[in-house]
């Protein structure tokens, strides 16, 4: 009886241990990611809403930096690094169509990448390989001269842009380690 009761009384103890363990590491990393999004008036938004708010404006004196990968969303600053995980069943794209002038991009900076067309009027078809089609719309580009789509995740495609009478097209990809921004290859024709 000794060994069945010592076993189980083991156990209760692991469990405890590993969840205070748990909740104890877990709890200064939540509270330092909830300061550093107050302190640049993003606590309590989705991951979703923080990349439109931060990718639509063109600067922030506050020294906020933001960029994202195919996984996570990474805000920093002078002294810290907050890093969001993105929805697992979307990946996002923001791409810059352009006529003359452009800068290489594989990862998109929401606070420092500049395109050509600001606030303009673009259509965009966005294709998955087998020709389905994912988006078919106007767009404005924002003030930083891009677009950014959610799209799903896992795919391959297309990206057709529309602009004044040219068009421009690039191959896409939505899987772990694709680029988020797509600048160079789209230039309109």
């Amino acid at each position: 009886m000794k060994k069945p009761q010592g076993l189980i009384i083991a156990i209760i103890v692991a469990v405890i241990v590993i969840t205070v363990g748990a909740f104890l590491v877990k709890k200064p990393v939540s509270q330092s990611n909830t300061a550093f999004l107050e302190k640049y008036g993003l606590n309590g938004l989705s991951v979703e809403e923080i990349v439109q708010k931060l990718d639509s404006s063109t600067s922030d004196a506050s020294g906020l930096r933001a960029s994202i990968t195919s996984d996570y969303l990474i805000l920093s600053d002078a002294s810290d690094e907050v890093r969001v995980a993105l929805p697992k069943d979307k990946f996002y794209l923001s791409f810059a169509p352009y006529l003359s002038q452009t800068h290489p991009c594989g990862t998109h900076s929401l606070t420092s990448c500049q395109g050509e067309l600001v606030n303009q009027q673009i259509h965009t078809v966005i294709t998955d390989k087998a020709g389905k089609e994912i988006v078919n719309s106007d767009m404005t580009t924002m003030a930083n001269g891009f677009v950014g789509v959610w799209l799903p995740r896992n795919i391959d495609g297309f990206v057709s842009v529309s602009y004044d009478g040219k068009v421009a097209q690039a191959p896409i990809s939505t899987y772990a380690g694709s680029n988020t921004c797509l600048t160079t290859a789209l230039q309109l024709n």
